[in-house]
């Protein structure tokens, strides 16, 4: 599905953008996510989407919100669907 995997790139992109921004590496992200640092490496990768809590912990451990990872718009259920 070509438009699933252009969305996981925007957000791969935004997810790394936002950790470089706070001077985190992946370690960190993850810990703040509360998620394993190989499962954040594939979100980074655009190879799958993290879930609403994994997303949400990670806006608040950057200080934005959720919709910061998908360019302000409202999360689509299109990239948690298979999460």
């Amino acid at each position: 599905m070509p438009e699933r995997s252009a969305l996981l790139g925007n957000v791969a992109e935004r997810l790394i953008a936002h950790r470089i921004r706070h001077g985190y590496d992946l370690d960190d992200a993850a810990t703040i996510a509360r998620v394993d640092a190989e499962r954040l490496a594939e979100a980074e990768a655009g190879e799958l989407a993290l879930n609403e809590r994994e997303l949400a912990a990670l806006a608040d451990g950057y200080g934005v919100e959720v919709t910061a990872f998908f360019g302000g718009l409202v999360t689509p259920f299109s990239y948690l669907a298979g999460a």
